[in-house]
């Protein structure tokens, strides 16, 4: 089916930015500036569209094993974390990528002289890593610095951090105007949007859930309390698809829903998520706006309005009690009031910072009590209970 994954990487960069949210306490566009820096370093390069395309991918998740390295105290920190190097490689193996390529997440904090964390120099160092890091030592640095220190500070890496070569193209890029005003925060995304590459094709599905069973695992390493909730709210909406008779298709969709349920918990803070205690009630309502940027990451991928809705309506409960937006039954599909019964299960069956798991006859107590208050169809929530007893 026609998939815009570019659509799904640059919404999902915003969320993906609240994780330097929690180092840098602010919102920076850090990985779409770098991202539009390293395709213009690579159009110097004459790659193709889909040579682009990927390096377009590689930069904007440069930073996706940060997820397990929020205990890092500042960016400084972060940046110093081999760790995030070598857990970003790994995730991102499971994306769809016109080419095969190795180490390009491992070693973006190579430095050319040898002195990175792997000791890999000169053309040791796969080109996209190269173009990563020095896209990324220029965006660390362009807010902080005047237009001259920057570039002075740049040069400065010559030959140690960066080769010769690569400066004299980035420094290229910095002569023309446009360049500077292209990565301002008020126009960086717009920018993104115009870079020319293929972005939109027919997916199979089984390329389709390589990306999200990527962004799947990205959110439920966020926090140790949610480490296989996505994973195990998607085996359980197969195992439901099955049993209620769904098609290949529909079912397929369900798991789409799974894996990316979550994606906006990405914007909120593992100070929030892991909280052993009771939050305040502006702490809660901040918690409870992950589904609302769930809803705004996805609803670029054209043609997925159903799966955004079974996704973004997770917390929604036929009395109108939910959020965010208090919709009823009559406003919402089966599968979108089949998955906020599940999500709740799976959730009971984990442990929390407040509780150890659930049984399931605790957790069907629990179900069948929302159920009777008109929260949940009781049809549903004797369904969960015959399947997962």
């Amino acid at each position: 089916m026609e998939f815009n994954i570019k659509g799904l990487l640059v919404s999902a960069s915003f969320v993906l930015d609240f994780i330097e949210m929690d180092i840098l306490k602010s919102v920076t566009n850090h990985g779409l500036r770098v991202a539009y820096i390293s395709v213009k370093i690579g159009d110097s390069y004459g790659l193709s569209k889909e040579e682009k395309f990927d390096l377009l991918v590689f930069s904007l998740l440069h930073d996706i094993g940060a997820v397990e390295n929020l205990k890092a105290v500042n960016k400084a920190k972060l940046e110093k974390a081999i760790e995030h190097c070598t857990i970003g490689d790994e995730i991102i193996q499971k994306f769809p990528f016109h080419k095969s390529y190795r180490n390009i997440i491992k070693y973006h904090h190579e430095h050319y002289d040898g002195s990175g964390f792997f000791g890999k120099k000169g053309d040791e160092i796969p080109l996209f890593s190269q173009i990563i890091s020095v896209a990324d030592f220029f965006e660390l640095n362009y807010k902080e610095k005047s237009k001259d220190e920057l570039l002075a500070l740049l040069q400065s890496k010559e030959g140690t951090q960066f080769s010769k070569d690569l400066i004299n193209r980035l420094v290229d890029l910095t002569k023309h105007i446009g360049f500077w005003l292209d990565i301002k925060d008020a126009f960086i995304l717009t920018s993104i949007e115009n870079l020319k590459m293929n972005a939109i094709k027919k997916y199979s599905y089984d390329e389709i859930k390589k990306v999200t069973k990527m962004f799947s695992k990205i959110i439920d390493s966020k926090s140790e309390f949610t480490k296989n909730h996505s994973s195990g709210l998607t085996k359980k909406l197969i195992a439901m698809g099955e049993f209620y008779g769904f098609d290949e298709e529909k079912i397929e969709k369900l798991s789409i829903a799974g894996d990316l349920h979550d994606i906006g918990k990405l914007a909120i803070s593992n100070r929030l998520l892991d909280r052993n205690g009771k939050l305040t009630a502006q702490e809660f309502e901040t918690v409870r706006k992950h589904v609302y940027y769930t809803r705004k990451v996805l609803e670029p991928l054209k043609g997925f309005d159903k799966i955004v809705n079974w996704a973004a309506n997770h917390h929604e409960r036929n009395d109108g009690s939910g959020y965010p937006f208090g919709l009823t039954r009559d406003q919402m599909d089966f599968e979108s009031r089949l998955l906020a019964v599940l999500d709740v299960y799976q959730a009971l069956r984990e442990e929390r910072p407040y509780r150890g798991s659930l049984s399931h006859e605790k957790s069907m107590d629990i179900l069948m009590g929302m159920a009777k208050s008109k929260k949940f169809d009781v049809d549903i929530v004797e369904s969960v209970n015959q399947v997962f007893k």
